[in-house]
């Protein structure tokens, strides 16, 4: 029995308690709930201050009639009679004026035979207390107010009593006023948060719905900036912009794709026309040909591979490698000992200095590679490498792309005597799968992604990269950060 007891008591407490922890739905739902909650909160404030200052303003008033009535009482006594003393009403307190021996001399009608009313009597100064038992009207509580006086020479006191029953009549209107204007109060409350809070979203429901529109093959549309420089109308145009880069990316992923597609499409069809030509007549084909132009083909595809996993690597961010410290120095002195190697061009390295930079080992490798393979490309006789502390000296400071100082740089140069690179295309050399006129040719042995990967690897690594003027030749400038060197004990 108990337990049935104790299950059936716990039931409605757990249902009470999914009802609590159910949580409404909608921001708009819960706004208003929560203003009305304040609003609630701020009326049970207010009535328990209004019921307070009514109380005891209908208390004092009480206390004020009782003494100015037992005032006037004292008054007449100084004639040495005593006064007749009438019935009470509403307005005026009853009277009782008490001898030193506790005697009654004088008591309103409703007093007659009933002793002192405070047990306490008055010497100097006025005395008052809170009457619960006078056997007057329907037995509400008295305001009791004791004053000293004398007649004909002979101390004695004089007591009034105000009824309070008013006091509790006021608070109980005041109270039932409250109770009927709160539910009032509340419902405007919540209908006004309601329509406002509504109002204040409707620019947040359009930007939803136009969002939703967007897909993939719509990137060009922008959700609806309302007037303003509030939250919402900041968030619209946060959304734009990310739309807006979103948009950027996708326009060069398709282009990327559409080159890369054309530029891997190039060998292959290269390789399949020779090949198919070699068995078609296979008596007159020169097969060591083929083969050494096949083979030429498939180097060209696995450099061109290589270099779009090189950069699907830096665009998808740093990727499992951590950051580490990197010798730029020794990285150069890798690379152009192979250029030295295959003996084409001079390699000039006397201004080359001890640098260290923060970065991947393996994008920096790539980097300082394209740069010194695009140079060999295009020298005729000689490439000048240069690497020095840029800024160092004077302590001046560096802004990466992003608009943060990050102190001195490394600043690299890669110099040749080759044709240059004509002032229009000195951005354009960057692009992907880009070559100037010159050097359409396919035998010249570039596919147009090294440049492309210098600038987003040093891009990655927080730097920059430019074509400065030169009267000879093209001369590539690269700034990353540079870490600086501790100082010696």
């Amino acid at each position: 029995m108990a337990g049935r007891i104790a299950d059936g008591a716990s039931r409605p407490q757990g249902r009470l308690g999914r009802l609590l922890r159910r949580r409404p739905s909608g921001i708009r739902v819960r706004l208003t709930l929560l203003a009305v909650l304040m609003v609630g909160a701020g009326l049970v404030l207010v009535s328990v201050v209004v019921l307070a200052l009514v109380r005891n303003d209908l208390t004092g008033n009480a206390r004020s009639a009782a003494t100015e009535r037992a005032q006037d009482a004292v008054s007449q006594l100084t004639s040495g009679v005593l006064p007749v003393l009438s019935s009470a009403n509403e307005d005026r307190p009853v009277l009782q004026i008490v001898d030193q021996h506790g005697t009654v001399l004088a008591a309103s009608p409703e007093l007659l035979g009933r002793g002192p009313l405070l047990p306490q009597r008055p010497q100097d100064h006025a005395v008052g207390s809170r009457l619960h038992r006078l056997p007057i009207g329907d037995g509400a509580p008295y305001w009791a107010v004791g004053l000293p006086a004398y007649l004909a020479d002979r101390p004695v006191a004089v007591y009034a009593a105000a009824s309070l029953e008013p006091v509790g009549e006021g608070v109980d209107a005041t109270l039932s006023a409250l109770l009927v204007a709160s539910p009032v109060i509340l419902s405007v409350a919540g209908g006004t948060a309601w329509l406002l809070v509504g109002r204040a979203l409707r620019p947040v429901e359009a930007m939803r719905r136009q969002v939703a529109e967007i897909t993939s093959s719509e990137l060009d549309l922008r959700v609806p900036e309302p007037p303003g420089t509030d939250e919402i109308g900041r968030l619209a145009r946060t959304m734009n912009a990310m739309l807006e880069r979103l948009q950027q990316a996708g326009e060069r992923q398709r282009r990327f794709v559409s080159d890369a597609s054309h530029e891997l499409r190039s060998p292959l069809a290269a390789m399949r026309t020779r090949t198919e030509v070699g068995l078609a007549h296979p008596a007159v084909t020169d097969w060591p040909v083929m083969a050494r132009d096949v083979h030429r083909e498939v180097g060209r595809l696995d450099q061109l591979v290589e270099e779009l996993l090189v950069l699907s690597r830096v665009g998808a961010g740093n990727g499992s490698a951590p950051a580490s410290s990197v010798d730029l120095d020794e990285l150069l002195l890798t690379e152009v000992a192979a250029i030295r190697a295959r003996g084409r061009v001079d390699v000039d390295l006397s201004e080359l200095s001890p640098v260290r930079v923060q970065g991947h080992p393996q994008q920096l490798r790539a980097m300082v590679r394209n740069l010194l393979d695009n140079a060999e490309r295009h020298a005729r006789t000689r490439i000048a490498v240069r690497l020095f502390p840029f800024g160092e000296e004077n302590r001046c400071g560096y802004w990466n792309a992003g608009g943060v100082e990050v102190g001195p740089v490394a600043e690299l140069v890669v110099a040749d005597d080759g044709p240059g690179v004509v002032p229009a295309h000195r951005e354009q050399v960057f692009d992907r799968f880009f070559r100037v006129q010159s050097a359409r040719d396919r035998n010249s042995g570039g596919v147009g992604l090294g440049l492309a990967i210098v600038r987003d690897v040093v891009t990655t690594h927080g730097g920059r990269v430019w074509i400065a003027d030169s009267p000879n030749g093209a001369e590539f400038h690269v700034r990353l950060p540079m870490i600086r060197p501790r100082p010696s004990p």
